[in-house]
């Protein structure tokens, strides 16, 4: 992320750039930067676990509504996958406190 941004800035700098390319530019480097700056700011605090816990949550719920259900979720062939993403949203739980 950093290292893409640092390489779009220098091109950005040293060689002419279309007007039409400048938004996307600027996008990217926003897109590239803004989750480590925020990651930064939200580390071990008690918004950055909420925001992880709403995170594993949101995953839970895509997991077990795929799979067709809380009970088909165990199934031999995803038990490993259901038992990681309880153990994430676990985690979380206990991070909150």
């Amino acid at each position: 992320g950093l290292w893409t941004a640092f390489l779009a800035l220098v091109v950005r700098l040293f060689l002419p750039f279309p007007g039409e390319l400048e938004l996307p530019l600027s996008t990217m480097l926003a897109v590239s930067v803004a989750p480590y700056q925020v990651m930064n700011v939200s580390r071990g605090t008690q918004g950055g676990a909420i925001v992880s816990l709403a995170l594993a949550a949101y995953l839970a719920f895509q997991h077990f509504t795929r799979t067709g259900g809380i009970g088909k979720a165990f199934d031999q062939g995803s038990i490993v996958a259901t038992m990681a993403i309880i153990c994430i949203a676990v985690i979380n739980v206990i991070l909150l406190f």
